[in-house]
């Protein structure tokens, strides 16, 4: 039901028959395993009545997952409709009949299943766009066809409203959000200001991979908080990490933490997926991170109260 609502391929039920790689977006190649539940959801007393305000899928095959943000991928999908007249016309009354079935309130059943299936068998056979397209997911193939440009941003809802029990996707979202921040004049100042205040040096690793002149600094400025409510481009709220450790810490599999004056660094609960050579490539957990790793000023020190604050809205457990 919720596929065939977000104009997506019909998915499989069976986990183990789905299929392997890239994209994972294809007909009866996925299940559609995990549904997030949005602040407005509401379970009433009668058991027949559940209102459902869904705020991301996961849809997962035998070796990938993606997480799509119900929200994003509608205002894409309202987007066509309002291009519909652009449309070739076999096409064009496949998408007004999704249109007119979501508008018209009524129960969602296999009628829209097979329309959505009817939609991309005549796109395959009907437009170019389609073979440069990877995959089977409609959406991108009608925005192609009508010259639309995705928004650009973060596709899932910041972290904090994902859920506890959603840890994997709120990294995910963490790091969309990161990405969204760091663009523009802003990003770039924020960017040069943290590694500068760390002299090109990765607080995870010690490893000094910038102010080399000619070459480009191997290390980056990440964002403890970067989602746009937070709006805080200062060097407080930014760590320098090597690619490696910026990967590690963007994925939440380690992290730092402040105890009695003093920053350690910590797996996560998602690093045990990791094996132990690999893992300890990232480094030790409990090792104290020394205090010429961080900046001369000790004002620019990574602030504990953004910390607690990402554990909170990452939801986040660390190994023991």
């Amino acid at each position: 039901m919720i596929a065939s609502m977000l104009m997506l391929p019909d998915p499989r039920r069976e986990y183990s028959k789905t299929e392997r790689g890239l994209p994972v977006i294809r007909p009866k190649g996925y299940v559609l395993s995990r549904v997030g539940f949005g602040p407005d959801t509401e379970f009433t007393g009668m058991a027949d009545r559940v209102t459902i305000h869904p705020s991301f899928v996961n849809l997962d095959n035998l070796t990938d997952s993606v997480s799509i943000g119900v929200e994003q991928r509608w205002q894409r999908i309202e987007a066509v409709y309002a291009s519909i007249d652009r449309l070739p016309d076999a096409i064009r009354a496949r998408v007004a009949f999704h249109r007119d079935f979501m508008a018209s309130g009524g129960a969602v059943t296999t009628v829209l299943v097979s329309a959505v299936t009817a939609l991309i068998r005549d796109l395959q056979g009907a437009t170019d766009p389609w073979n440069s397209s990877p995959g089977a997911d409609p959406l991108p193939v009608l925005e192609q066809i009508l010259g639309i440009a995705p928004t650009l941003g973060p596709a899932l809802p910041p972290p904090d409203e994902i859920g506890e029990e959603e840890p994997e996707v709120s990294a995910r979202s963490a790091h969309q959000y990161r990405l969204a921040k760091m663009r523009g004049a802003s990003g770039r100042s924020f960017s040069t200001s943290v590694r500068n205040a760390y002299s090109g040096r990765c607080l995870f690793c010690g490893g000094v991979f910038g102010g080399i002149p000619g070459v480009r600094s191997g290390v980056d400025a990440a964002h403890i908080l970067a989602w746009s409510k937070y709006d805080l481009d200062v060097v407080q709220n930014g760590i320098s990490l090597c690619k490696l450790h910026h990967w590690a810490f963007d994925a939440a599999l380690l992290m730092p933490i402040y105890e009695n004056g003093k920053y350690s660094l910590h797996f996560t609960e998602l690093a045990t997926d990791i094996d132990q050579s690999s893992l300890a490539l990232l480094g030790q957990s409990d090792f104290e991170i020394p205090t010429q790793w961080f900046p001369a000023d000790k004002a620019q020190w990574p602030s504990p109260r953004y910390l607690d604050r990402l554990y909170a809205d990452l939801a986040i457990s660390f190994t023991s």
